[in-house]
Parts: structure tokens; C-alpha cells; sequence
């Protein structure tokens, strides 16, 4: 039934609106609380398993089980050259990391009863659509790279220093080059994708495809926990947590994540493996890149539509809901006092 506001329908209009945001706004509380608790439970996670890989890694390299954390830390700190390693560093990231998601998916299918099964369902559709879109992130990711590499040189002339991730491989083992390519190219664009895709969108979609869009974009590139990376990860995320959301499916955004991780990391394998030609390489790959995301966004650019429902909250409530959660708050406030720790620390 349509009712008309200022017709004598309006007070049961009113009425009815009433009751369907206060329902609206308490599904917003459930479902943003359960998706801050996870994420904060998923940072948990990653700080308390250091602790089992400083035993499982001190315990290998020793031949002899070293059973409690603080003798593993003495029996590294006793063997500088195996801790500051890169097959240590990437085998910590690479353990510390598959652990994690596999714990945050148990706990949120079993205490939270979240479950992303549908968001993980391949169909034969969702790998080239994946590479049809891959071009236009890549081509998103380097021109916000440029742009923050302007900002970089022009903020460092008054001394400011942006710090960055560095992927470099400082000693290039052949277990240290496997694990890191199982770390930077396989494992984290896959689990990546089912945290800050699958979870955020899962939880956040009822309420608004766009809401859930941004948000996980915006979650996506505070997390990377540096200026350069957030800039380009954030934009490219508004693209891909669109294609996840008509595909209904984050298989397509693995694919683009792969190999978006594959294109930025090849300048350190390369580097690492002593490949001759590299850079010129590089540079005619990002110059082909360009020009057929460019092609993507000028030919294909308007199938990135999101048909909206219609929703008892405005936007802008909506919005305020994830916002002013508590538990989203929290982690909101923690990813930006790690962006502001590196940045200070950097100077």
C-alpha cells in the first residue's frame, strides 16, 4: 500500500516509517557490532600468534623443540642472521596470516553465525570477469601511485617522510623467495579478499550496496597501515567491492588481487633473482597497463552500476550507524593510530 505524507494517510505512514527504521537501525547495531568485533578479533589474532611462530621457527632451525615463547625469543635473538632473515620475516607473515583467517572464519561462522559460503562460490563466469576488470584497478593503482609519489617528493622537502611498506628481499634464498611468493601473491590476496570482501559485504550489504562498497573500501586501505598504500588500495577497492557486489561473489576480486599483487612485486623478485632487464620490463608492462585500463574505463566503465534498494534510514543515518558503533569505532581509531605511529616514527 502507498501512502501519501500529506494526505490523511500520514499519521499511519508516519507511524509505519518509524517502526521500520527503529528495526533497520537495531539489524545496523547487530550486524556492524559482530563485524567490529571480528575485525578487532582478527588484529587479536595476529598479535597473539607471533608467539607460536617464534616457537614453531626457533624450534626448526634448532633441530630440538623449544616448547615456551621466551626461550624461542633468546634462541633468536642468539642467532641474528636466521631472525632478520626474509625466509623468517615472510614465514611469520605467511603463518601468522592463514592462521588468522582460518580462525576468523571459524569464529564467525560458529559464535557469530556468519557465514560468506556464497560469497566464496566459483562459477565458470567469475575468472574472466575478474581479468576483464583487472586492467582498470591496475590502471587505478599506479595513477594514485604517481600522485602520492608527487605528494611524497614535495612533502619531503620540508622534511616529512610517508612511510611505505617494503617488500624487498633482502636475502634471496630459494625458501625465502617461495614463501614470500606464497605470502605476497597467492595467500594474502585470497585471504584479504574473504576478510575485507567477503566478511565486510556480507555484513554490511543488507543495509545498502554502496554503504558496503565504501566502508570496505575504506577498511580495505586503512588497514595497509601507510599513506602510499591506502591511497591506491582504497580506490581500486571502490571498483572491485563493486564487481563483488554484482557478481555476488569475491572469486572475481581474488583474481584481480592476484594479479595486482603479481604486477607490484615483480620489480622485487626481479631485484632479488638478479633478472636482467627488469626495469624496462616493468616500465613497458605499467605503459601496456595503462593504456588498456584506460580502454576499460572508457569502454566498459558504465556496466559499474549498483541498483539500490530502497531503505527506511537515510544515507546519511546509515552511515552514522557503522560509524558511531562502538566496536567499529575502536578499530577505526586503531588503524588510524598505526598510520599516525609510522608516520611519526618515520620522522
Amino acid at each position: 500500500m502507498n501512502f501519501d505524507p500529506t494526505g490523511s494517510d500520514y499519521p499511519l505512514y508516519n507511524t509505519m516509517l518509524a517502526e521500520a527504521r527503529r528495526r533497520e537501525k537495531r539489524m545496523m547495531f547487530i550486524n556492524c557490532s559482530k563485524l567490529g568485533a571480528l575485525l578487532i578479533l582478527y588484529n587479536i589474532f595476529n598479535y597473539l600468534l607471533r608467539y607460536p611462530y617464534y616457537v614453531l621457527a626457533a624450534s626448526l632451525h634448532s633441530g630440538s623443540l623449544i616448547p615456551l615463547p621466551n626461550d624461542a625469543l633468546e634462541y633468536l635473538r642468539e642467532n641474528p642472521d636466521f631472525a632478520k632473515s626474509t625466509a623468517f620475516s615472510m614465514g611469520g607473515n605467511l603463518f601468522i596470516f592463514f592462521v588468522s583467517v582460518v580462525l576468523l572464519l571459524i569464529t564467525a561462522k560458529l559464535a557469530f553465525r556468519v557465514d560468506i559460503s556464497d560469497m566464496m562460490r566459483p562459477k565458470l563466469s567469475h575468472i574472466p570477469e575478474g581479468l576483464r576488470w583487472m586492467p582498470m584497478c591496475l590502471f587505478i593503482n599506479i595513477a594514485i601511485a604517481m600522485l602520492v609519489t608527487i605528494l611524497q617528493n614535495y612533502l619531503s622537502t620540508f622534511g616529512v617522510t610517508i612511510p611505505e611498506s617494503d617488500f624487498s628481499i633482502s636475502t634471496p634464498t630459494t625458501a625465502a623467495l617461495v614463501i614470500q611468493f606464497l605470502y605476497v601473491i597467492v595467500m594474502g590476496p585470497i585471504g584479504e579478499e574473504i576478510v575485507y570482501r567477503g566478511i565486510v559485504l556480507t555484513l554490511l550489504k543488507p543495509f545498502g550496496k554502496w554503504l558496503a562498497v565504501l566502508i570496505s573500501a575504506l577498511i580495505f586501505g586503512l588497514m595497509h597501515g601507510n599513506i602510499p598504500q591506502m591511497a591506491s588500495a582504497s580506490a581500486s577497492a571502490v571498483v572491485t567491492g563493486i564487481i563483488a557486489v554484482q557478481c555476488g561473489s569475491i572469486v572475481p576480486t581474488i583474481v584481480i588481487h592476484i594479479c595486482n599483487n603479481f604486477i607490484a612485486s615483480y620489480d622485487d623478485f626481479a631485484d632479488a633473482m638478479g633478472w636482467a632487464y627488469a626495469d624496462e620490463i616493468q616500465m613497458a608492462l605499467y605503459i601496456v597497463l595503462l593504456f588498456a585500463g584506460g580502454f576499460v574505463i572508457f569502454a566498459y566503465s558504465y556496466r559499474l552500476k549498483i541498483k539500490e534498494e530502497q531503505y527506511a534510514m537515510t544515507a546519511g543515518q546509515r552511515f552514522a550507524q557503522v560509524f558511531l558503533n562502538i566496536p567499529m569505532l575502536i578499530y577505526f581509531c586503531y588503524l588510524l593510530a598505526m598510520i599516525i605511529k609510522g608516520i611519526v616514527k618515520a620522522n
